[in-house]
C-alpha cells in the first residue's frame, strides 16, 4: 500500500485518539534503544481489542519511520509505504509521525537532532541549528532546546572548521557512500538498536593539527617536505633517514638517536613493515631486523620521538600488517602497545587506502595461495602525550 508524500497528520492524530479511546491504552514515552518502556502486553491487548488501527509507516526503502513496537508485537502488522527515498526527509517524516503521537524523552529528541546535523555536513552545509529546523520543520527554539551542542559551541566549532571529515582516507570524493550495501529490510529486531606514503595522509594530518614545526625521521624520499612547502606561509621540516637523500633535503640520522635541538607540533613516521621489504644494509635498519630487535628499537624510537614532541604535538605512524608463514603479524596492534607503554595516548586512527600497492592480480594470487583476506589499506595512527 502506497500513499502520497504529502501525508495529512490531523487524520493520523484522530486515528490515534480513536485507537486510545477504543482500546484504553495511553501512549507511553520511551526511548527507541530503550525497550522497557514499551509496555508490549498494553500493545496486544489493543491489538485485539480493536485491530491494527495505526499503521507501521515505511520509507522507500523499507526503513521502519514509525511502528518499531507495533512490529515486534506482531510481524504482520500492516503497513503503509511513504515514497520518500531521501534520508533527511525520511527522519523529518520520523520526527514527526513520533511527536504528535506520544511523548518522546529528550534523549531521542538530541539523537534526531544530531542525525539531522550529520545529514545536513554530509550534504556539504554546516549543520547549524537554522539548518536542522528548517530540515526538521521544527520551530528554532524546539531545535535549540533538545541541541546537545550549545549555539555558542557550534559557532566555536564552525569558526574552528572543526569537521576534518571521516577515518577512511584516499577516497577521491564521497560517491563511496552510494557503494555501501544496505542492511536487509526484513531482518527482525534491526531498527531498535542502535602502502611509499601517499602526499594526501601528510596533507590531512596538517589540515587537522595545523603544525609549524614537522620532523619526520624516516623520510626516505622526502614525501613530507615536499608536502610542507606547498603551504603558505611554508611549515618547516626537518627530515632524516638511515639513507639519505639530499636532493630532497633529507639528512643522514638515525630515528632514535637524532638531535635537532628543537621540538615539534608533528613528528611523522613510516615504519617498515619487519622484513616485509628491505631497505638497505644498514645494521640499525628496522627492515633487517628480527621481531626482538625490531620491537626493542621501534620502542626506543617512541621514546625519542615522545622527547621531541612539543605538549600539545601529535605523533602520527604509518603502519600495516604483514601475513608470514601462513599466519597474520599484526605490526598495527604491536605498535599501538608501544605507543601506550611510551606513554602516549592514542588520540585517533584513520584508515588510508592502498592505492599504490602490486597488480590487483598479484594480490589476489598471493591471498588465494596463502588462504587470506587480500589487503587493502594501512592505518594511521595518532597520538598525543
Amino acid at each position: 500500500m502506497r500513499v502520497g508524500w504529502l501525508v495529512d497528520t490531523r487524520v493520523l492524530r484522530k486515528l490515534l485518539g480513536w485507537h486510545e479511546k477504543l482500546s484504553g491504552v495511553k501512549s507511553k514515552p520511551y526511548s527507541s534503544g530503550k525497550i522497557d518502556w514499551v509496555r508490549f502486553e498494553d500493545l496486544k491487548r489493543s491489538e485485539k481489542a480493536v485491530g491494527q488501527v495505526y499503521p507501521v509507516i515505511k520509507n522507500a526503502k523499507g526503513k521502519v519511520l514509525d511502528g518499531i513496537h507495533r512490529k515486534r508485537v506482531n510481524p504482520n502488522w500492516k503497513e503503509v509505504t511513504l515514497p520518500i527515498e531521501d534520508d533527511l526527509q525520511s527522519l523529518r517524516m520520523r520526527v514527526h509521525l513520533n511527536i504528535m503521537r506520544r511523548k518522546i524523552l529528550g534523549e531521542e529528541k538530541r539523537d534526531w537532532i544530531q542525525e539531522a546535523r550529520r545529514m545536513l555536513q554530509e550534504r556539504g552545509l554546516k549543520g547549524t541549528q537554522k539548518e536542522i529546523s528548517e530540515a526538521l520543520g521544527m520551530t528554532r527554539s524546539w531545535v535549540a532546546k533538545y541541541d546537545p551542542i550549545t549555539h555558542e559551541e557550534h559557532s566555536k566549532l564552525l569558526r574552528r572548521n572543526n569537521f576534518f571529515g571521516y577515518n577512511v582516507w584516499g577516497f577521491k570524493d564521497e560517491g563511496w557512500r552510494k557503494l555501501i550495501i544496505s542492511g536487509d529490510p526484513n531482518q527482525p529486531d534491526k531498527e531498535g538498536y542502535h602502502g611509499h606514503t601517499p602526499s594526501f595522509v601528510i596533507h590531512q594530518l596538517i589540515k587537522m593539527f595545523q603544525p609549524k614545526e614537522v620532523l619526520d625521521s624516516m623520510a626516505g624520499v622526502g614525501t613530507v617536505g615536499y608536502v610542507c612547502k606547498q603551504y603558505t606561509p611554508k611549515i618547516e621540516c626537518d627530515q632524516y633517514d638511515l639513507y639519505p637523500y639530499p636532493e630532497y633535503g633529507v639528512e643522514e640520522g638515525d630515528a632514535e638517536k637524532v638531535q635537532p635541538g628543537k621540538t615539534y607540533d608533528l613528528i611523522f613516521n613510516h615504519i617498515p613493515y619487519l622484513a616485509m621489504t628491505k631497505y638497505g644494509d644498514h645494521p640499525e635498519d628496522l627492515s633487517n631486523m628480527k621481531n626482538a630487535d625490531y620491537y626493542g628499537k621501534l620502542n626506543r624510537i617512541f621514546k625519542r620521538n615522545h622527547d621531541l614532541l612539543n605538549e600539545d604535538g601529535i605523533y602520527a605512524v604509518l603502519v600495516g600488517d604483514w601475513r608470514c608463514g601462513g599466519q597474520l603479524i599484526s605490526l598495527t596492534s604491536n605498535t599501538v602497545l608501544i605507543g601506550l607503554k611510551t606513554g602516549f595516548a592514542l588520540q585517533d586512527v584513520a584508515i588510508k587506502l592502498t592505492g599504490e600497492m602490486e597488480s590487483k592480480s598479484l594480490q589476489e594470487y598471493r591471498a588465494a595461495k596463502g588462504g587470506y583476506l587480500a589487503q587493502t589499506y594501512d592505518t594511521v595512527l595518532m597520538f598525543r602525550k
